[in-house]
């Protein structure tokens, strides 16, 4: 299996979405300025994972170069915004990138659990 599709089985999701996803979440809690030492981590695994620095950059602001992986940190973004379940509309959103049930639900959970 490629580094960058690691556990993706397992998880829903492929590593370069869940290191995204994490980036996104540091970002918002270490607000902005200079890198905290978990973003550092977490841009060392994104490069080992063949992510580049203006990507990954992207992604702590909650975009990315990939229209599907937008999609992702935008639903996590509305998932931190609003409580409760996801809307239809937000649910719908991700289907239409191409996320699945299993991905879906594993990006709520990871919102979830990384935002506490």
């Amino acid at each position: 299996m490629n580094s960058h599709n690691e556990n993706s089985a397992a998880t829903g999701l492929d590593l370069r979405t869940r290191i995204r996803i994490d980036l996104f979440l540091a970002r918002r809690r270490a607000g902005t300025g200079a890198a905290t030492p978990l973003i550092l981590r977490l841009r060392e695994r994104g490069r080992a994972a063949g992510m580049n620095t203006a990507e990954m950059m992207a992604n702590e602001e909650g975009s990315s170069h990939e229209a599907r992986a937008t999609a992702c940190l935008a639903f996590v973004a509305t998932l931190l915004s609003q409580a409760g379940a996801p809307s239809p509309d937000a649910l719908r959103r991700m289907h239409d990138a191409g996320y699945g049930p299993d991905g879906i639900n594993a990006a709520i959970a990871r919102a979830r659990r990384k935002a506490d």
